[in-house]
């Protein structure tokens, strides 16, 4: 078959896999906003024919990065901002006395997911606030996740440079701005907070941060507790997608001994519940935006107890104590350490004050199919 044949085929590949976009309107709704594997690897799959068809597309993709935001005038309908445009940003209802927290999603996410609609609408609950919900899906849903733990640098630059037209045209204290980053998120948040230096954001939460590609890296090409002014990290996924380093922030909190979470269901090929434990860290936070002393948690002593699932109350020895800290939170209250602490099998998952100390449980995660193992993880 000639070049050219191939490329009708390949076009018509890309037009039945170019499906609808998503509504402008997001909110949490589950059923609705959900990402199942399907609309993940057709994404993945239009944008390697689009590749193929245009190689330069690959390299031009963090051009298309957008900045939605959201705030208590405009909770469920996105105003769209980009870097420099400085036009958008004054039609928009964007407010430098509010806080600003963004939200940065990871590998195969992007901003209208049901993930970063509950973290939109749990910091709109408590009232006024910026939130932006940054898409980096034209380079996120990639086939290849070394492929894109490369260009981590160069999406945190753009995050970067965003924050810094947004800082300079409204005036927002550097202190007032959050970012919370989810798996791959999570070292772009980092990363971004370097190139924001000598200027100090007020602090990074990192929801799973990200294992895989990132496991063993030195500090200047990860998440580090340098990048903010305060940096948390909460591991719900340590076995397989996750990072179980205790160097990656200030205060590292391990919601049932960072694996195997008692809410999630047995791994299916049909949606993302084969990812369930990795996206707990997102859920958990949301909660406690919305409730701040929701998930108490007991400090790690010592701190391998955590890795060996054998900590115990400090004071009593026994498996149920009174809360040191709180995971979480809104406004985040600066901790320093290593903690546990459990949760429901439902929502609410918080347990409030009390820490219960519970037998592990084997992770789910889909372990035979060839998805993430064969095709996903390869460079």
């Amino acid at each position: 078959m000639s070049i050219f044949n191939w490329r009708i085929v390949l076009f018509q590949i890309l037009w039945y896999l170019s499906g609808s976009n998503a509504g402008v309107s997001l909110s949490y709704r589950p059923g609705q906003c959900d990402i199942s594997i399907f609309s993940v690897v057709q994404d993945m799959l239009r944008n390697e024919v689009r590749a193929l068809l245009n190689p330069r597309l690959r390299y031009l993709a963090s051009q298309q990065m957008h900045y939605d935001l959201y705030t208590s005038l405009n909770p469920n309908e996105r105003h769209i901002l980009r870097t420099g445009d400085v036009k958008a940003l004054r039609r928009s209802h964007f407010n430098p006395k509010w806080p600003l927290r963004v939200s940065i999603h990871g590998w195969a996410g992007k901003s209208t997911s049901c993930s970063n609609a509950a973290i939109k609408d749990a910091y709109l609950s408590r009232g006024k606030f910026n939130v932006i919900l940054v898409d980096w899906s034209d380079i996120s849903h990639d086939i290849s996740y070394p492929r894109i733990s490369q260009q981590f640098s160069e999406i945190a630059a753009h995050v970067g440079k965003f924050i810094r037209f947004l800082q300079k045209e409204t005036g927002i204290e550097w202190s007032n701005i959050y970012l919370i980053g989810h798996s791959a998120g999570g070292h772009i948040s980092g990363l971004t907070g370097k190139l924001l230096k000598p200027q100090q954001i007020g602090a990074i939460v990192a929801l799973d941060p990200a294992g895989l590609a990132q496991l063993g890296l030195p500090a200047d090409f990860r998440l580090a507790p340098d990048d903010a002014a305060y940096v948390e990290s909460i591991h719900t996924d340590t076995t397989h997608l996750g990072n179980p380093s205790i160097e990656l922030s200030h205060a590292s909190f391990f919601p049932n001994w960072g694996q195997g979470q008692p809410h999630c269901p047995n791994a299916t090929a049909a949606e993302f519940d084969f990812a369930c434990d990795h996206f707990a860290a997102l859920y958990f936070f949301a909660e406690s935006v919305r409730k701040p002393k929701q998930f108490g948690a007991m400090q790690a002593v010592p701190a391998s107890c955590v890795k060996h699932h054998n900590c115990t109350c400090r004071e009593t020895g026994s498996n149920e104590c009174t809360a040191d800290v709180y995971m979480g939170g809104e406004p985040l209250m600066p901790k320093r350490g290593i903690y546990y602490l459990s949760t429901r099998r439902s929502p609410p998952f918080g347990l409030g004050n009390s820490v219960r100390v519970r037998a592990s449980i084997k992770p789910n995660f889909l372990e035979s199919s060839v998805l993430p193992t064969q095709i996903f993880f390869k460079g």
